[in-house]
């Protein structure tokens, strides 16, 4: 069986974090130009119970793999696997 790629086409990452008087949480962040996708989790920074947490968000083009689905480029639903792979950095 054949390895068909997708590449996301658009990505960002947002957070909840403290900024730097911790107190005013840093929600209007956009790091959609950076070169990585943070995530993390960080606990008891602000106070003892504090949390600041961020989510990777990941697009990919749907409308290409539905395309390739009709085509028949790739099998019909039940008989292909879909793998993200990520890395570490």
């Amino acid at each position: 069986m054949a390895i068909k790629k997708y590449f996301a086409i658009a990505d960002n990452t947002i957070t909840n974090a403290f900024e730097e008087n911790l107190t005013t949480r840093g929600t209007g962040s956009n790091m959609g130009q950076a070169d990585i996708l943070e995530v993390f989790s960080i606990y008891a920074q602000q106070s003892t119970s504090s949390a600041e947490l961020s989510r990777a968000l990941i697009q990919f083009d749907v409308t290409q793999i539905t395309s390739d689905r009709t085509s028949g480029a790739i099998p019909e639903s039940g008989s292909v696997s879909f793998y993200l792979k990520l890395y570490n950095a």
